[in-house]
């Protein structure tokens, strides 16, 4: 059976899981221990259940990989099984999940968001 809501309400629907599943806020933080000045770091995002489930890495101002200027970077990678049983358990594409975990993200830590990617183990993304 297939209920019609509005689009407000499927995104209150995956941010009232998502808070749920994360109400402990097992938001560890990290500092690249290799940058002094601390505009480089992390936050690992674990489940009630202690399962690690996003990585959110923050580079300060300066340039990316090209030599192109920012004025800092956030990137977010998410499991895909957290990814998945939100797809399939509300028939939605995965962009739109990808779009409304990040949306949540955002929020809960306060933070910009750049980039989102799509890992099989988030913890494993880390660069320091």
């Amino acid at each position: 059976m297939r209920y019609i809501i509005s689009p407000s309400q499927f995104h209150s629907l995956v941010y009232r899981y998502l808070t749920e599943i994360f109400s402990n806020e097992d938001f560890r933080n990290y500092k690249n221990p290799h940058v002094e000045d601390g505009s480089v770091w992390r936050v690992e995002i674990y489940t009630d259940d202690g399962e690690h489930q996003m990585s959110y890495f923050w580079y300060g101002p300066g340039e990316d990989d090209d030599g192109n200027p920012h004025n800092g970077m956030g990137s977010l990678y998410i499991d895909s099984n957290l990814v998945d049983n939100l797809r399939m358990s509300l028939n939605v594409r995965e962009s739109k999940i990808i779009d409304i975990i990040a949306d949540w993200v955002s929020e809960k830590l306060k933070v910009d968001i750049d980039e989102v990617g799509i890992t099989r183990e988030a913890g494993r993304r880390s660069v320091y």
